[in-house]
């Protein structure tokens, strides 16, 4: 179990990453414990600035395209994953390709 854990998370952060690198200035952290996963939505890339606006976008218009994140934080600014370990690595790919459109979509506005 922790074996997969370790490569799914890994395959998540990897598509994170590719946001990150996107969107500097929105993604603050990404912070991951196996496949326990959370993404940091920040304003010009200070993660003093929490960007929950950003962030509650994110999750509703997520839902609208089949995907389900949860939005948590004492800020609301954080996207946590916690994907089943039997998850196919092709869907998780599905969704992290969901999670970027989004951020195409989103980021500008």
């Amino acid at each position: 179990l922790c074996e997969r854990a370790e490569a799914v998370g890994a395959r998540l952060v990897q598509h994170l990453q590719g946001i990150k690198a996107s969107y500097p200035a929105l993604v603050g952290d990404i912070r991951n414990l196996g496949a326990m996963i959370a993404l940091e939505l920040v304003e010009n890339g200070d993660i003093n600035q929490p960007n929950a606006t950003l962030t509650k976008a994110i999750c509703a218009k997520a839902g609208e395209k089949g995907l389900l994140l949860l939005s948590c934080g004492t800020r609301g600014n954080v996207i946590r994953f916690l994907p089943p370990l039997t998850i196919e690595m092709e869907v998780l790919d599905e969704g992290a390709a969901i999670l970027a459109s989004l951020f195409d979509e989103l980021a500008n506005g």
